[in-house]
């Protein structure tokens, strides 16, 4: 069996972060896996270039138009053909005259940051895996009656986990990323811990420089007990996860968050809010979350693991456990073996 995968690089997740990790693990004896990732040369952009302007695809790199294109023209080629992020190129499943069974996408955003025109895709496509649950029966109605299969986001376990000899910081706080975190909250939250609880608290936040420009932002980055990271390595970014005493991220919304993703692994307990695909990856069951759009539950509950430090250690064991049982790339790859194969039977 002959996988396409067609890869889109997130710029700032490193070898060990992000679905396009998927690949490394379809390892079968029967199936050959065929990587379409772009590349900046100069035939590529090139090329791309002028497909680009033919197609109007105006919101990509030449280069990334120029992988698509090769991606299209071996779709015959494929027994499946797999676009692992959907919502950066469903628009090129509207631009096929029939969309072949063999071709699928894997949904990662939630539903309401879908354009109304992405969505309209859709019904073109007759399967798709989603990464978490919450939002199936939303996008199901634009499927008509394609299949939606839930698989989780995967994560690699032998590099996201916890070391005993990294000493954890009771007074460090993090928060990891820029898209969908709700950084007013954050604001509000940030204050009531300094002034309520100590204000020898660090709040440690890994977001890089060309995304530090809204006034909430600007406020903590004025702060003395704030501290920001950019251009970290693979090795630095698990360090911030293991020295730290909790992750603290309120969302303004959430499909699957890789850094929730890698801080259950890590064993590092989450503090967020009840929205999205948070209850898809334990929220509500393997660890605690507080009611959506409302701070004061986020700080009673970073109070509860302050306060406690066997409890935190628990939730941490319990989310390490749940990373094991349910999180690891070698799980979530053989479940999309699984799938591929159905699908071409």
């Amino acid at each position: 069996m002959r996988v396409n995968c067609l890869i889109n690089k997130i710029a700032w997740f490193g070898k060990y972060s992000g679905y396009e990790c998927l690949p490394n693990y379809l390892k079968d004896r029967d199936v050959q896996v065929h990587n379409y990732q772009s590349l900046r040369i100069f035939k590529n952009k090139l090329i791309g270039k002028l497909y680009q302007k033919w197609y109007r695809w105006t919101h990509e790199s030449p280069e990334q138009v120029w992988n698509q294109i090769c991606f299209l023209r071996d779709l015959k080629k494929a027994d499946i053909a797999h676009l692992l992020y959907l919502e950066g190129n469903i628009h090129i499943v509207d631009c096929l005259k029939e969309v072949p069974a063999n071709l699928l996408g894997t949904i990662h955003l939630p539903f309401d940051k879908w354009p109304q025109a992405k969505l309209d895709c859709l019904h073109r496509l007759k399967n798709a895996i989603i990464l978490y649950e919450e939002d199936i029966s939303k996008f199901q109605t634009y499927m008509n009656n394609g299949n939606i299969t839930f698989i989780r986001h995967g994560v690699d376990l032998d590099f996201f986990k916890p070391d005993d000899k990294v000493s954890v910081n009771k007074n460090k706080v993090l928060f990891v990323g820029h898209y969908l975190r709700d950084f007013d909250m954050m604001v509000e939250v940030y204050r009531s811990i300094t002034d309520t609880v100590s204000s020898k608290i660090e709040f440690h936040f890994v977001l890089a420089e060309h995304f530090r420009d809204t006034n909430a932002i600007k406020y903590l980055l004025q702060q003395p007990n704030v501290i920001f990271h950019a251009n970290l390595s693979d090795e630095e970014l698990l360090q911030q996860y293991q020295s730290s005493y909790v992750m603290l991220m309120p969302l303004a919304s959430s499909g699957a968050n890789t850094a929730i993703v890698q801080g259950l692994a890590i064993g590092l307990p989450i503090i967020t809010n009840d929205i999205g695909g948070i209850r898809s990856y334990g929220g509500g069951d393997v660890f605690e979350i507080a009611p959506n759009n409302d701070a004061g539950a986020l700080v009673q509950l970073f109070k509860k693991y302050y306060a406690d430090e066997k409890f935190r250690d628990s939730i941490s064991a319990a989310q390490r456990r749940f990373s094991v049982e349910c999180l690891d790339w070698r799980i979530s790859a053989a479940q999309h073996l699984s799938l591929y194969k159905s699908l071409v039977k």
